[in-house]
């Protein structure tokens, strides 16, 4: 549940741009990560940077990692991000607008 709730602090500045659904969106990119316990990664939490573009469409294009997180899990999250579907397309002046999003993921691994 930490998990989740964090996941929602740091997707929450999205909701007046783009995000249809921050707990929708949450539980889609995070949903299924296989995460390596803290003894594993040799720290408490794993924190990484992906950027996207919302498309007129409302897809996502042009995922890629900023920095990464490793441990196979920004694979995933590339994956998911890629299949997300229903962004809301940001306006400019009225006009539908593509628009490039940075988005930061924080992960609390598990003790075990």
């Amino acid at each position: 549940m930490k998990f989740i709730t964090l996941i929602l602090f740091l997707l929450f500045p999205l909701l007046g741009y783009t995000q249809i659904d921050v707990s929708k969106a949450t539980t889609e990119v995070t949903k299924d990560l296989t995460l390596p316990t803290r003894k594993d990664a040799g720290k408490k939490e794993l924190v990484g940077k992906y950027t996207f573009v919302v498309e007129l469409d409302g897809s996502a294009s042009t995922v890629a990692v900023k920095d990464s997180m490793g441990f196979g899990i920004d694979e995933d999250i590339v994956k998911k991000l890629s299949q997300a579907k229903g962004w809301k397309v940001a306006e400019v002046n009225g006009t539908p607008t593509r628009i490039s999003y940075n988005l930061p993921i924080r992960l609390v691994l598990p003790k075990k």
